[in-house]
């Protein structure tokens, strides 16, 4: 897809520089990702932090068998 935008510059020269990519569709579409990746993983951890476990360190040596 095609889009025109306007994007920081010295944004965009600092994400080409930390991270070595040289295509601004590469960086953009990096930055995309993790962003999205960010949030999925946001999102299992606040979900995951619903779950109480009732669990001790004695408990768990004795279901070891």
């Amino acid at each position: 897809m095609k889009i025109t935008t306007h994007i920081d510059e010295e944004l965009l020269k600092r994400a080409k520089r930390k991270t070595g990519i040289v295509s601004q569709r590469e960086v953009l579409e990096t930055g995309l990702r993790n962003l999205l990746a960010d949030i999925q993983r946001k999102s299992f951890v606040k979900d995951f932090d619903k779950f109480r476990l009732d669990l001790s360190l004695k408990s768990l040596k004795g279901s070891r068998g």
